[in-house]
């Protein structure tokens, strides 16, 4: 998405998205006091959920699917383990997020590519 180009309408939206995200601090920074020990669960929680309206943004269905995954799976190991376990999840999954995406991009391209 091209964030320099104010007559897309999307490029607004995007940077709303974006800026939703100070809304979801105040969530962590509510329940810091709290259980300050969940407190790598609930940011890897706030991550994910934060990746929905961008699979809607980008047309992408690994956005959807981790925005999704990502949630249920840090609060499943988040409850039953150290957060180091969560830590070690999130930079498993961020890896297999990011080589979705280079899939996805590639599928794209090679798509429109052939529409040309």
């Amino acid at each position: 998405m091209d964030f320099k180009n104010k007559e897309n309408p999307l490029t607004a939206l995007g940077v709303l998205f974006s800026v939703n995200q100070m809304l979801y601090l105040l969530i962590a920074m509510w329940i810091y006091p709290t259980l300050p020990e969940k407190m790598l669960m609930i940011i890897a929680m706030i991550f994910g959920a934060h990746l929905l309206p961008y699979g809607w943004l980008y047309k992408s269905k690994s956005y959807i699917v981790f925005a999704i995954l990502i949630p249920i799976v840090s609060l499943i190991i988040g409850v039953n383990f150290e957060p180091y376990v969560i830590a070690l999840m999130m930079m498993g999954t961020e890896i297999i997020f990011s080589i979705c995406l280079i899939f996805e991009n590639r599928k794209i391209s090679s798509i429109s590519k052939t529409n040309f």
